[in-house]
């Protein structure tokens, strides 16, 4: 009898590990050159790396954390990041109220810090600390664990990058701000105007020039950082996310969307350099605040 319980409960146990969902194969395949687009997906509360090309909306999704059949998130997110330690590619994603580095290969929860209601953005540090950008806040946290941190007052936090050249953090907020990083430390190094307001909203790289693209809500900007000069890209106003695809061309979270959701929520990337393309790609239900080219960020790490 005790043989036959055995038995039954080793066929249990094979039929649930065939039954259960498995992406490593996908996610093998996944290469920082795969034509994907990382999402902050507000419709369920997942990070979704998704096929931007297929017809298919149930087959868009390559990756998603947590994952599609599991429960959504409780907390918003509003950015996720591909960032790379020792060859090893992680997931930072900030929400309302948290910021999570997640391994990509096995969605395995890294660090989960607390961080402010407002929080929309984070980077990952040189030494595994990570700094989020707090909107409505006004304040940049640095979190070096769950339960050391500090903050610095930084009005309208909104974006958050590392240099690694440079070995500097910028950050968005009311002015573009240049901050050292020293001794586990931040220290105020320079800040620059922002072109028409002072209404930072998002800040990331282009891939291999030395330069930032910084929205406001206004419209969208070219930061070249040798020149200290802002270039206007765009002049729509509420531009949530920028980034730029392989072929040079740079796209944005379309912000005219407002009928799949909240005013800053869309479903669909545009381009707008160069400004003559009408091409769009939108992943059917999705309402994400931001969305970017799924691509080495080596500006960064």
């Amino acid at each position: 009898m005790k043989a036959l319980a055995i038995a039954f409960l080793v066929l249990l146990v094979n039929f649930a590990q065939a039954e259960a969902p498995t992406n490593d194969g996908v996610r093998a395949s996944i290469s920082p050159q795969t034509p994907a687009i990382l999402c902050a997906d507000q419709a369920d509360n997942r990070i979704r790396l998704v096929d931007p090309f297929t017809q298919d909306a149930d087959a868009a999704d390559l990756w998603s954390y947590p994952a599609a059949e599991a429960p959504p998130s409780e907390h918003i997110p509003t950015d996720a990041k591909r960032v790379e330690i020792d060859g090893e590619v992680f997931i930072l994603a900030a929400y309302h109220g948290r910021v999570r580095l997640v391994r990509f290969r096995d969605s395995k929860l890294i660090k989960d810090y607390s961080s402010y209601s407002s929080c929309h953005s984070a980077e990952l540090l040189p030494d595994g600390s990570i700094a989020t950008a707090n909107s409505n806040h006004g304040k940049l946290r640095l979190h070096h664990s769950a339960d050391d941190f500090v903050d610095t007052e930084l009005p309208y936090a909104h974006g958050v990058t590392w240099d690694k050249k440079r070995q500097c953090l910028w950050v968005l907020g009311d002015r573009l701000y240049r901050f050292l990083y020293r001794d586990r430390k931040l220290s105020l190094d320079q800040a620059f105007d922002l072109p028409t307001s002072p209404t930072g909203h998002d800040l990331f790289p282009l891939r291999t020039e030395p330069k930032l693209l910084v929205s406001n809500n206004d419209a969208l900007y070219l930061f070249d950082i040798e020149t200290e000069a802002f270039q206007l890209l765009s002049d729509l106003n509420w531009i949530k996310s920028a980034s730029q695809h392989a072929d040079g061309s740079i796209w944005i979270s379309d912000p005219q969307r407002t009928e799949v959701g909240a005013n800053w929520q869309s479903d669909s990337v545009i381009p707008v350099q160069p400004p003559e393309s009408n091409q769009r790609h939108t992943i059917a239900g999705s309402k994400f605040y931001k969305a970017r080219w799924w691509q080495d960020v080596n500006f960064s790490h």
